[in-house]
């Protein structure tokens, strides 16, 4: 498991390839992961520089470091999936709580943030960072340098 292995679950959506190519590009060996496996190798060709499509279980798996970017509604279902897979490992998860059709007001879950309810979800043993939430996805799939301060939370 090479710590420069990334997987990045829901790597099909526009944050998510977005931050797969950069990665990539940065010289990451990077796993594209998907509900479906041929949604993930069409995106992983797309992208190029060697980066594989997978579903989620197997990219959570063969990574070191694991970003989740999926859309809050998907979020538990999504770490729910990947959590046997992820012990031992880092977790950065993008998730912003956003529920439409408010889609511009943060709607916090009882657990009191996103980043918590994935601590509950993936248990003691992941280590859950909780940063991207600042970063438009429209900007990332250029190599255009971005001029901002990304935002990482954690306990560790």
């Amino acid at each position: 498991m090479p710590e420069r292995t990334v997987a990045v679950i829901g790597g099909t959506g526009h944050l998510g390839s977005a931050l797969a190519r950069r990665l990539a590009r940065a010289g990451c060996e990077v796993l594209i992961g998907s509900r479906s496996a041929a949604s993930a190798v069409q995106a992983a060709q797309g992208i190029g520089s060697g980066t594989k499509g997978l579903t989620n279980r197997e990219a959570a798996s063969a990574a070191g470091i694991v970003l989740v970017t999926v859309p809050f509604a998907a979020q538990e279902s999504t770490l729910r999936e990947i959590a046997p897979h992820v012990g031992g490992k880092i977790v950065v998860d993008t998730t912003v709580p956003l529920v439409p059709p408010k889609v511009m007001r943060v709607q916090l879950p009882a657990e009191g943030s996103a980043a918590q309810r994935a601590q509950n979800l993936l248990g003691e043993s992941v280590t859950v960072i909780s940063a991207f939430h600042n970063v438009a996805a429209h900007k990332l799939p250029t190599d255009q340098r971005i001029d901002c301060d990304v935002l990482v939370f954690g306990d560790d």
